[in-house]
């Protein structure tokens, strides 16, 4: 599974539709993505939190989990990604979506399954969430879904990327250094539950 395509709309710096394609060229299979400080790289790989796990992004990394506390609340700071300029002009929802290609479903045949994580700072009041399976909605959504979860989170933590392992593809290179100083028995057993998830070692067990 890799990701093919991110679109950005409204969302914080990137003002209007923003189609980022991270399709490798030719026999190249590495993208890299630089820029000056202030040119959004840290936004962008917000984004992908973001659109990926909207209110529990906080478990992804402690830096969204200060941020949040700092804010109030989840409501009000993410409110704050509307894009000022298009605010300014009578804009009021913002979004995120993800398309990724290679994903394997037990029991579908799919090529490439789209999450749209949106937010309307007028008239809503929590994200609205999309999944779309080679385009289309699909019954296994229906079917994930329970009483206080909706199936499009949980079709994420299953079949896309489960929080426990988030945070070893979602960070900034400095992180790189927290994860090897790692001192507490807590932030232990973290980390040895992130490498059961990674190595299928929990799947294996189950």
């Amino acid at each position: 599974m890799y990701i093919k395509e991110i679109q950005l709309n409204n969302f914080r710096i990137y003002k209007g539709t923003n189609t980022i394609s991270l399709l490798p060229s030719d026999d190249k299979n590495i993208i890299v993505v630089s820029g000056k400080n202030g040119y959004g790289k840290t936004t962008f790989l917000m984004s992908l939190v973001w659109c990926l796990y909207g209110k529990q992004m906080e478990k992804v990394d402690e830096l969204y989990e200060k941020e949040i506390r700092d804010k109030g609340n989840y409501t009000k700071y993410i409110a704050n990604s509307l894009n000022r300029k298009a605010y300014e002009d009578g804009e009021t929802e913002f979004s995120v979506s993800i398309t990724f290609s290679g994903v394997k479903i037990p029991d579908i045949t799919c090529n490439e399954v789209t999450i749209k994580r949106s937010y309307n700072i007028v008239s809503s009041t929590s994200d609205k969430v999309e999944v779309l399976i080679d385009g289309y909605p699909n019954e296994l959504i229906d079917d994930l879904t329970k009483e206080n979860q909706k199936g499009e989170e949980i079709f994420i933590r299953d079949f896309i990327l489960p929080i426990e392992i988030a945070k070893f593809f979602f960070f900034d290179a400095e992180k790189i250094v927290s994860l090897a100083e790692v001192n507490s028995n807590s932030q232990r057993r973290q980390l040895s539950k992130a490498y059961s998830e990674v190595l299928g070692i929990q799947k294996y067990e189950d």
